[in-house]
């Protein structure tokens, strides 16, 4: 190992002279990715689009297949939504149903025969369903001549046919509202008709409705914007502000790349992902304060160096120490990548692909920024200079008008003074 940190010591690569090929590439690559999110589109998972998750175990050997044949018989639930969880002595599968209102319009059709069967064809006046708070069925019907509400009794006679539909009086005065066992209810049910009821262990029931999966995607997104603003304020004032677009980019660079990896892949976005994509700004920003620390250094200590020299030294004095952290890194991800089982792979690619991208961005995208950055400084500081004598030239008129002139000799010295610190300021 210190054999091949002396090699690393000794050979001295052209990092920054390779920028501007790495620059296209990672243009590329960031543009594509946000292309086919916006095509193709990232697989949402139910804590984003709503659902039902249900984990359970079997105590006997249940195959998978039993399991999608048992649910597609009565509740015409698609093969695929059935996944095999754990390893395979453990019997033990997952099922998503991802609408979080799956077979709420055929209850909700056979509410509405029922009721038009009882009471007649004029009597529901609106029908609707909320799967937000378990299942909701509310109807809005027509009073009688007396102007009485309906006796609950008949309603529930009325839906005798419907299974488990508990009858209830709603906010409005000629309100009925239905209340109807949840998905997980039905599935539990039609397994344990299919297998037993000793047959079945509930591991667990996630159900989320479509608007607070909604409330939860903008979240996620604002946690991972507001992460890199402060990024952008955190670098400015612990090194420059020359340093900090450097570091913004790259950690947006390695965000938008392994997003572009998932949709490609189809994984599926949860809440974990949005935890693996904050967990690849931490790694990534560790790496390129690293490198920037060293820059640092290097500029205090050689101020004769061209700066595109020193930023080169500075990524080579510091190439061993990344390079052994991100493959320490990796021989810890890579437990949880290949021996995680299903709950913890989507976590485990991610931040595969961040270490990746985040230690190619840290070398060609963080570090190369500093010099676009220092190119432009003069142009900020000529846009500064501009506004303060426009500013200062505001308050000289307005002294003007209260009748204490300034004399041609004192706006001279005026003038030349600021032109005098407008070259020390572009020196530095």
């Amino acid at each position: 190992m210190q054999a091949l940190k002396n090699f690393f010591d000794s050979v001295q690569f052209d990092f920054v002279g390779k920028r501007k090929p790495a620059a296209v590439v990672s243009l590329f690559l960031v543009i594509a990715s946000w292309v086919v999110f916006f095509t193709i589109g990232p697989n949402w998972g139910i804590d984003f689009e709503g659902g039902t998750e249900i984990e359970i175990a079997f105590t006997q050997d249940v195959k998978i297949g039993d399991v999608r044949a048992a649910l597609d018989k009565s509740l015409h639930i698609g093969g695929d939504a059935v996944q095999s969880i754990g390893t395979p002595d453990q019997h033990q599968y997952s099922i998503r149903i991802k609408e979080a209102g799956f077979g709420m319009d055929a209850v909700q059709e056979q509410i509405r025969q029922e009721l038009t069967t009882a009471f007649g064809p004029d009597w529901i006046q609106n029908v609707s369903s909320s799967v937000e708070v378990g299942a909701l069925v509310s109807v809005a019907y027509k009073p009688d001549a007396s102007g009485d509400r309906v006796a609950l009794d008949k309603v529930r006679a009325a839906l005798k046919r419907v299974d488990n539909a508990q009858v209830q009086e709603g906010r409005d005065e000629y309100e009925v509202v239905i209340a109807l066992p949840g998905l997980s209810s039905q599935v539990q049910k039609q397994i344990k008709e299919a297998f037993g009821d000793e047959a079945m262990d509930v591991l667990s029931v996630q159900s989320i409705g479509p608007k607070v999966g909604a409330d939860l995607a903008r979240q996620g997104a604002i946690s991972v914007l507001a992460t890199l603003g402060l990024v952008l304020v955190y670098v400015a004032f612990r090194f420059e502000l020359t340093f900090a677009p450097g570091a913004v980019l790259a950690l947006f660079h390695d965000v938008s790349i392994t997003i572009g990896v998932f949709v490609l892949l189809q994984r599926e976005f949860n809440l974990p992902m949005i935890g693996a994509l904050l967990t690849i700004v931490g790694y990534s920003l560790n790496d390129t304060i690293i490198i920037y620390d060293r820059i640092r250094e290097n500029l205090e200590r050689y101020r004769r160096t061209e700066l595109e020299e020193l930023i080169n030294v500075s990524i080579n004095e510091t190439l061993s120490r990344t390079l052994a952290t991100s493959f320490t890194t990796m021989l810890a991800i890579s437990a949880f990548l290949f021996m995680g089982g299903d709950v913890i792979n989507n976590f485990a690619i991610a931040m595969t692909c961040g270490i990746f991208f985040g230690t190619y961005s840290t070398v060609y995208v963080a570090s190369p920024t500093i010099l676009v950055m220092r190119d432009l400084q003069p142009y900020f500081d000529k846009f500064m200079v501009n506004t303060s004598k426009h500013d200062e030239n505001v308050v000289l008129s307005s002294e003007g008008a209260e009748g204490e002139e300034m004399s041609a000799s004192e706006k001279r010295r005026r003038q030349r003074a600021e032109l005098e610190a407008a070259a020390q300021e572009a020196d530095r």
